[in-house]
């Protein structure tokens, strides 16, 4: 058996980050934020397997500073991207959330060398072990996971909604870091989890743009706005609620098809498109 698939998988993301790190340092552009935090998530579903199958304790501490510093910078990007939809958006807020913006960026750029170094500890002290368990353990856990995502669906509210759509893309980025004849003996539709995911993700960036766009930061005659993007998420998880619901039962290990799942999301992708913008609001959370 190939050795050190894990270990190695760890290396790569953390070459990963340092280089969105850097790239971001050189000019600023929020893609990089994205991809390093995704790639720390991405280490973290790792750990979470390896917990669980080789009863060692792993964390990612000292990956934690960089993926809130960087979480708070893409939180005042998303905000300003979604101010850009809105008719006659404040300037004031605007200005001060670019002034954020820049003071955050600037910070981020200065604690590189000290995010660098925190890297490159975490890639000395870090060591998994060499042996992948066998596929009848790898499965299980993929099992276990599914169940536990899929019980979240037993009282559908929007905690619970949000918690399924972490659960599920746990279980999508650990299954991307096994190899190709290990993926293929586990029975799931990765397509179809996927496609849940973002259709969760789409009805919970419109979640959170009704709490960023609150009375707080608008003025009155604006509220006509507001209603309309609460009456549109109502219809959005309304309709998750129900496929959801209607979906899970009966099934086992597999997520619902993608045809289904693509029927479920039509009314989802049409919101992002009125907003011009993409991104996830969701919390900053390791």
């Amino acid at each position: 058996m190939e050795k050190n698939i894990l270990n190695h998988y760890v290396l790569d993301r953390l070459e990963s980050i340092k280089w969105n790190l850097s790239s971001y340092r050189k000019n600023k552009e929020s893609k990089y934020l994205h991809h390093l935090r995704v790639d720390i998530k991405k280490i973290n579903a790792l750990f979470s397997f390896a917990e669980k199958v080789y009863k060692e304790k792993y964390n990612t501490a000292l990956l934690k500073p960089l993926f809130h510093q960087a979480g708070e910078i893409r939180l005042i990007q998303i905000n300003l991207q979604l101010l850009d939809a809105v008719p006659n958006p404040p300037e004031q807020l605007i200005t001060e959330l670019r002034s954020k913006e820049h003071t955050a960026g600037q910070k981020l750029i200065d604690d590189g060398p000290q995010h660098l170094i925190r890297i490159k500890h975490f890639r000395e002290e870090t060591r998994l072990p060499e042996l992948l368990p066998e596929k009848k353990t790898i499965s299980k856990y993929f099992k276990k996971e599914w169940k536990k995502a899929e019980n979240l669906l037993q009282h559908i509210d929007r905690e619970n909604l949000h918690s399924y759509r972490k659960k599920i893309k746990k279980i999508l980025y650990f299954y991307e870091a096994l190899p190709k004849k290990i993926q293929d003996k586990i029975k799931i539709d990765i397509a179809a989890i996927d496609q849940q995911q973002q259709c969760v993700g789409d009805w919970h960036d419109t979640y959170l743009a009704i709490d960023f766009l609150s009375p707080e930061h608008f003025p009155m005659q604006k509220s006509d706005y507001l209603l309309d993007l609460k009456e549109k998420e109502k219809k959005q998880f309304n309709t998750l609620r129900k496929n959801l619901n209607n979906n899970r039962k009966g099934k086992k290990f597999n997520a619902l098809s993608v045809t289904t799942m693509l029927w479920l999301c039509i009314p989802l992708l049409v919101f992002p498109f009125i907003l011009k913008f993409s991104g996830n609001f969701k919390k900053q959370q390791v």
